[in-house]
């Protein structure tokens, strides 16, 4: 039995997958930022929604409780020449004719400077994709273009350290 689901293309490649929200988002905290970042006067203008398709890649927003085993909700994303990483709060979109503004509201993760190890031992190579983190601020946010999200990332955090990890990781293919 095939299961369909609802997409809603917002541009191209990029498709809202299940219900979108018009005017609820799931934080007040960020609602200001994203408001002066659209432009918009009210949150009722904004529509919400809390998974994406990328291409075959399904990312998650915090918000979306079906999937718990898994954390598709901490992502690398471009910031100007940098790659930063963090948890998505929410995803968004605005009709602002004739074009639609997309993006994601993110609880930015600061990099550590810690490295699980510079080099591999064998192979001699640099361990560029996995990256030590801090826990995001809570009441910090940054609202990001749709395109400047590049990889969902596999989330390792351990009880007994500070820091916390994200991986780069080579499958995006999977099903909900």
């Amino acid at each position: 039995m095939q299961v369909k689901i609802k997409r809603t293309p917002l541009k191209d490649h990029f498709y809202a997958v299940g219900a979108m929200k018009k005017g609820k988002s799931t934080n007040a905290d960020y609602e200001d930022d994203l408001l002066l970042f659209l432009g918009v006067e009210s949150i009722s203008d904004v529509t919400f929604f809390s998974r994406l398709q990328i291409g075959e890649a399904v990312f998650h927003s915090r918000a979306y409780k079906r999937v718990s085993r898994r954390n598709n909700y901490t992502i690398a994303y471009q910031q100007g020449d940098s790659i930063c990483y963090g948890y998505i709060e929410a995803f968004f979109s605005v009709r602002n004719n004739p074009s639609v503004a997309c993006g994601a509201v993110i609880a930015p993760m600061s990099m550590s400077g810690w490295h699980v190890c510079k080099s591999h031992e064998v192979l001699g190579s640099l361990i560029s994709h996995i990256v030590c983190l801090y826990e995001p601020n809570k009441n910090r946010s940054t609202v990001v273009p749709l395109e400047d999200i590049t990889d969902i990332c596999v989330y390792i955090k351990f009880s007994d350290c500070d820091v916390s990890y994200a991986a780069h990781f080579p499958n995006h293919i999977e099903k909900d």
